[in-house]
């Protein structure tokens, strides 16, 4: 359950396709994709939140999620819950190619 997003910026930065959010298996698995960049690379691939250490597939540097720079919402420190919903908080985000504020992401669809 989550939503299928592509990252645009000014510069031409496109990425592919991030489906970010949790599965029907979240309370299995714990897996949670969210958007991340390498600024070393100046790509934004989807990445597992809940690993340790997750890396861009190019250079295999460990990314830098745009979640941590947002705090959990209440709803998050009470029930543990993963909410996708910070996106819209901030219509411009960190460029990791041009570095500036100057990216946003596009609705593309939703995902189970």
């Amino acid at each position: 359950m989550g939503n299928i997003i592509k990252a645009v910026c000014q510069c031409g930065l496109e990425s592919g396709e991030i489906y970010q959010g949790i599965g029907f298996r979240y309370f299995e698995n714990g897996i949670r994709i969210e958007p991340a960049y390498c600024g070393d690379c100046g790509i934004i691939v989807g990445r597992d939140m809940s690993k340790s250490f997750s890396k861009c597939p190019q250079c295999r540097k460990k990314v830098k999620f745009y979640k941590e720079d947002v705090e959990e919402s209440e709803i998050e420190k009470e029930l543990g819950l993963a909410t996708d919903d910070y996106l819209p908080e901030k219509e411009q985000w960190l460029c990791p190619r041009c570095k500036r504020e100057t990216l946003g992401s596009e609705f593309m669809g939703m995902w189970d």
